[in-house]
């Protein structure tokens, strides 16, 4: 089989690589776990950011069972003067033009515009429950700023 002169190598013996240590570890994996810090480290920044910018949001969620006509269109104003630029909200200075920027249905609109700065402006509870669950739904729609 072996032509002669031919020597074989020592099997009894293989060259086997050396153990495999665990520290240090390779740089690869602290280049890694430093990386998967700073990946999670962003993605907290970028929640708390949120959080922060959606104060506004939850405010007015708060404030939306305890408003009678006067303090749902301030309430109103409040939050378009963070949804557009001032001087635009500015410009609309009768309830109509703010309650236009709404979803309100055109029924509550109009009996909250009557009702404005008048000394009787209070609501049944049931439109007042109507007006604050049109409300809700304006603000979950509303953009993220």
């Amino acid at each position: 089989m072996l032509a002669k002169g031919f020597s074989t190598p020592e099997l009894a013996h293989p060259a086997l690589p050396g153990a495999a240590s665990w520290f240090p570890l390779p740089a690869g994996w602290m280049v890694l776990g430093v990386m998967l810090l700073l990946a999670m480290l962003i993605a907290m920044l970028i929640g708390l950011a949120r959080f922060r910018r959606n104060r506004w949001r939850r405010e007015a969620r708060k404030q939306l069972e305890q408003q009678q006509v006067d303090g749902w269109i301030a309430l109103v104003k409040r939050v378009l003067l963070v949804q557009h630029p001032r001087a635009q909200v500015s410009q609309w200075q009768t309830p109509e033009q703010l309650l236009a920027q709404t979803s309100l249905d055109e029924e509550l609109r109009t009996l909250m515009c009557r009702r404005y700065c008048q000394a009787d402006n209070r609501l049944e509870s049931s439109i007042n429950q109507r007006i604050a669950q049109q409300l809700r739904h304006w603000l979950e729609t509303l953009p993220h700023v």
